[in-house]
């Protein structure tokens, strides 16, 4: 029984570690522009999903709302809002 809980709670951790590293891979999978985007935008309101609108619309919310941005981020996170339509 002893053994049983043992390679219940070892096959536990490796899932657990999986899972950890997972997610960190996920993160890194993500361009400048997404981890712009997530940074700068989502202190201020909910993240709106890029299809939801298009260049024009976008570019227009990025010069609005992105004063205090550089226009080499602006640039990155229009780039990952509205790809390369």
């Amino acid at each position: 029984m002893t053994s049983k809980k043992l390679l219940l709670s070892l096959f536990g951790a490796v899932g657990l570690l999986t899972l950890i590293y997972g997610c960190q891979s996920m993160v890194f999978q993500m361009s400048d522009g997404e981890r712009l985007y997530r940074a700068k935008c989502s202190s201020c309101h909910n993240i709106i999903e890029p299809s939801r609108h298009d260049r024009q619309t976008w570019q227009e919310y990025v010069d609005e709302y992105g004063r205090k941005i550089t226009i080499e981020d602006k640039q990155l996170i229009l780039q990952y809002l509205v790809g390369s339509d």
